[in-house]
């Protein structure tokens, strides 16, 4: 049995949020080599230092940038209800209201990564939460975004529960990641 925190969002939507943090993702991952190789070629080149120090003055802004906003980040998710996997479905509460997705009325879950951790990765695919949909056997979709990783046991991330009660329960639940 693995609890997971189901979030909202104070200020933003959480869709807003996913696209903001998707951008810097991609700004960081490409501009930090393309910062080190200007780097490299300009002490290599003789060129002025005061060339290398902006370079460098830009990546420590970059980095104070994305710290301001990991606390940003923090401070607009909040805590919404809980999502349990158990062993006989995903037992999903909110404010004391509580719904059960049993596996046999599943038809799909799709997991997309939301939020990506930028300094120290919660687990091995690097996301601070995911957004889930589960859809059932009649065509009923429900979304929404939980933490990565499980509250009741820190090393199990959502995907690692799902993929041992397909193994423990025998049944084939159609996880899907994008």
């Amino acid at each position: 049995m693995s609890q997971f925190i189901l979030y909202k969002s104070r200020k933003k939507s959480l869709r807003q949020i996913g696209l903001i943090d998707r951008i810097i993702s991609i700004l960081v991952s490409y501009a930090l080599p393309v910062l080190i190789f200007a780097g490299v070629f300009i002490t290599r080149s003789d060129r002025s230092p005061v060339l290398l120090l902006s370079i460098i003055s830009f990546w420590v802004i970059s980095l104070i940038f994305l710290i301001f906003y990991s606390r940003y980040i923090n401070k607009t998710l909040e805590k919404h209800g809980d999502l349990v996997v158990t062993l006989n479905g995903i037992k999903k509460s909110i404010a004391g209201i509580e719904s059960i997705f049993d596996y046999k009325q599943i038809k799909e879950i799709l997991i997309k990564e939301h939020i990506r951790s930028i300094f120290f990765p919660e687990n091995k695919d690097g996301s601070k939460t995911y957004v889930v949909s589960i859809t059932d056997k009649h065509n009923e979709e429900e979304v929404f975004v939980i933490s990565s990783q499980s509250v009741s046991n820190p090393r199990v991330n959502f995907l690692d529960s799902l993929e041992y009660i397909e193994k423990y329960k025998n049944i084939k639940l159609n996880i899907r990641r994008k």
